[in-house]
């Protein structure tokens, strides 16, 4: 009975469908850090140029879930580009970044979904930054000159 009632529900679940964004989620912005924040639709690749650096450092804005829009999955250009993840003030680097923010991202969602405020976790962004081989920028170089970009 209790297996038929789990079915039952779950046929249900998915016959409602997916759920709709919240409403302002598409107007939501996305938090850079030391007060700076950039509206949503204007977090697109960014090129980031720094001293330290002869080619751009490159920045994403992906989401966080692993079944978002990241696609650091694919190996970089260069094999030696280092990636880094820049998410609610944590700064993940190293080949198990993406399976930390993946954590971090769902430690957040429980916790919005405790507090009864799912809807702004489920728009956060993280910053991805690629740092090209042979580059000694640090991470706060280049969100320090990401947060100098206009809009």
């Amino acid at each position: 009975m209790l297996l038929a009632l789990s079915v039952s529900m779950r046929v249900q679940a998915y016959g409602i469908g997916a759920a709709a964004p919240a409403p302002g989620a598409e107007a939501a912005s996305v938090d850079l850090g030391a007060g700076v924040v950039m509206i949503r639709a204007e977090a697109v690749r960014r090129e980031i140029w720094t001293a330290a650096c002869l080619r751009p450092v490159i920045a994403d804005f992906v989401e966080p879930s692993p079944h978002g829009t990241d696609t650091s999955l694919a190996a970089p250009r260069d094999p030696n580009d280092r990636v880094v993840y820049v998410y609610r003030g944590w700064t993940l680097e190293g080949p198990r970044a993406a399976m930390a923010l993946s954590v971090l991202h769902f430690a957040h969602r429980a916790s919005a979904v405790l507090r009864m405020r799912a809807a702004s976790a489920r728009s956060d962004l993280a910053v991805k930054l690629v740092v090209p081989a042979g580059c000694d920028a640090s991470p706060e170089a280049a969100m320090a000159a990401l947060r100098r970009i206009p809009g």
